[in-house]
C-alpha cells in the first residue's frame, strides 16, 4: 500500500489515532482527523503534529469524509457513527491493527484475544520471550499500539499482541502466525446484538488462517472448542483435560507427559491465571521455547493490577481487588478460586446490557454477602437474590459496610462485574480506590 498524498480519515484522536496519525505523516499521507470528543488533551495532542492535519472534533460530518481515500477507525469507536457517505463512495474502513500488518516488516505475529485474561497471558507470553534468543515486541490493546511499533520492528520480530473485539472488526488481510482464543462469553452487548455476533467477531481472528499457522484454544470453553473443531491446519487445545495438548492436573501444568511447571511456584491465583498459563505454555511450546525457559519465565513473572490482587490482610480477614472483572465470567473466575461460604463480594458500576444470571449458582455456595454499588446493583440484586444483601451508592461505602461484617477467615473481593464509567475513568481507578480506602482502614 503506497500512501503518499492519499487522503486518509483517522476516526477517534485517543492514543491509536495519535499513533496513526504520525505513522501516516512519515508515510507522506494527508491526515483528516475526527473525534466525537472535544476534550483538552486533544488539542494538546494535535499540537504535537505540528500543524500538519485537518481535523474536527464535536461531531462526525459528511463533508469531511467526502473524496477520501481511507478511513482508519480507532478500537473505541463504533461504525455505526461513520456518515453515510463512506458507504456511499465506497470508502475503505480499516483498524489500527489491519494497517499495522500491511505495513510490518514480520508476519510473525501472536494474537491474542478472549473475554478475559488477555493482558495477563499477554504479558506472560512476553515474559517467556525475554528468557528466550528471539527477538520480540509487546504490544496492542494493552498501551503501546502495533502501529506505533512498526518502525522498531525486524524481519523476524516476534510481535505479541493482546488484541480486542472492537480491533478485529475491521480486518481484511490481517493474520497471526499464532492465534489465540482464551474464552468467549457474555459482554459488550453494548456495543453488538447479540452474543452471536460477539462471537463472530471474535472467529475473525482467524479469518486468514493457512495451514502453516496455528490455532491455540480453550478446549474447556465450550464456544472455543466449537471453533477448533472446524478449523484446518495447525491447531492446539488446552484446559482440564488430560486428552488435551496441554492440560492442568494435580497442580501441575503438562505438555503431553511432561511436566511443565508446578502452578503453586507461581505468583497467580485463580482457575482463571490457570488458564492463563496454560496458553502462554501453548505458545512458548510452538515457538520450540525450552521448557526450563517457560518455567523460569512464568514463576518469576509478577502479575499485573487490579487482577486478584491480594491488597492487605487485617486480623485474618484478606482483601482482593480484582477491578478488571468487568463481565459476570470474570467474577466467576475469581469465586472459583476461593473457599466456599467465606467472600464478602463488592459488585456495580455501569451495566453493559449483560446477565447476571448465570452467576447465582456459584455466589449461592461462595458467597456469604454481596454488597452492591453503582448504577447497576439494583438488577445485580434482582438477578442474585441470596439472604444477606446490602446495597451503597460508592465503592467507599462498600469497603466500609464488607468490613463491618466480616470475620477472621473471611476474603473481601471486589469483583464488580461491571464496567467502571458510572464513578470512575477506567477500572484502574476504581481499583486503585478500593486500594486507597482497603489501606486507610485502621
Amino acid at each position: 500500500m503506497n500512501l503518499k498524498n492519499k487522503k486518509v480519515v483517522v476516526v477517534g484522536f485517543g492514543k491509536t489515532g495519535f499513533d496513526v496519525a504520525q505513522f501516516l505523516l512519515r508515510k507522506n499521507a494527508k491526515v483528516f482527523i475526527t473525534d466525537i470528543d472535544t476534550g483538552e488533551e486533544k488539542y494538546e495532542n494535535l499540537k504535537k503534529l505540528n500543524g500538519k492535519v485537518e481535523f474536527e472534533f464535536g461531531s462526525h460530518t459528511p463533508e469531511f469524509f467526502k473524496d477520501k481515500d481511507l478511513v482508519v477507525i480507532s478500537p473505541g469507536i463504533n461504525e455505526n457513527v461513520l456518515p453515510e457517505i463512506v458507504r456511499e463512495e465506497k470508502i475503505p474502513v480499516i483498524s489500527e491493527i489491519e494497517l499495522a500488518y500491511l505495513f510490518s516488516p514480520s508476519k510473525k505475529i501472536i494474537g491474542i484475544t478472549g473475554t478475559n485474561g488477555k493482558t495477563t497471558t499477554t504479558l506472560l507470553t512476553g515474559n517467556i520471550f525475554k528468557f528466550s534468543p528471539f527477538d520480540f515486541v509487546v504490544c496492542g490493546n494493552i498501551g503501546n499500539t502495533f502501529i506505533g511499533e512498526v518502525d522498531n520492528i525486524k524481519k523476524d520480530t516476534y510481535i505479541i499482541i493482546e488484541i480486542s473485539s472492537f480491533q478485529l472488526e475491521k480486518i481484511e488481510k490481517f493474520k497471526p502466525f499464532i492465534g489465540v482464543i482464551l474464552n468467549i462469553a457474555d459482554d459488550h452487548f453494548d456495543r453488538y446484538s447479540d452474543f452471536s455476533q460477539y462471537v463472530k467477531v471474535k472467529e475473525k481472528l482467524f479469518l486468514n488462517k493457512e495451514e502453516n499457522t496455528w490455532a491455540v484454544l480453550n478446549g474447556d470453553d465450550k464456544n472455543c472448542f466449537k471453533i477448533w473443531k472446524v478449523l484446518t491446519g495447525k491447531k492446539l487445545v488446552f484446559g482440564f483435560l488430560s486428552s488435551f495438548d496441554i492440560y492442568f492436573k494435580d497442580g501441575f501444568i503438562y505438555s503431553g507427559n511432561e511436566k511443565i511447571i508446578d502452578f503453586n511456584k507461581t505468583k497467580l491465583s485463580g482457575k482463571g491465571n490457570i488458564y492463563n498459563v496454560m496458553a502462554a505454555v501453548s505458545i512458548g511450546k510452538i515457538c520450540n521455547i525450552k521448557k526450563e525457559i517457560i518455567e523460569k519465565a512464568i514463576v518469576s513473572f509478577t502479575p499485573p493490577e487490579h487482577r486478584m490482587e491480594k491488597v492487605r490482610e487485617i486480623e485474618g480477614v484478606i482483601f482482593i481487588n480484582d477491578s478488571k472483572a468487568t463481565n459476570p465470567h470474570a467474577v466467576k473466575n475469581a469465586l472459583e478460586s476461593l473457599p466456599d461460604g467465606k467472600v464478602i463480594l463488592l459488585m456495580g458500576g455501569l451495566d453493559k446490557g449483560l446477565s447476571f444470571s448465570s452467576l447465582k449458582e456459584i455466589v449461592k455456595r461462595k458467597v456469604k454477602a454481596l454488597v452492591l454499588f453503582g448504577k447497576a446493583k439494583e438488577k445485580i440484586g434482582k438477578e442474585l437474590k441470596i439472604e444477606k444483601i446490602k446495597k451503597v451508592e460508592t465503592l467507599e461505602e462498600a469497603v466500609e459496610v464488607a468490613y463491618s461484617v466480616s470475620e477472621k477467615g473471611d476474603i473481601v473481593l471486589l469483583s464488580p462485574g461491571c464496567a467502571s464509567f458510572d464513578q470512575f475513568k477506567n477500572y484502574k481507578e476504581r481499583g486503585n480506590v478500593y486500594k486507597r480506602k482497603v489501606s486507610n482502614i485502621l
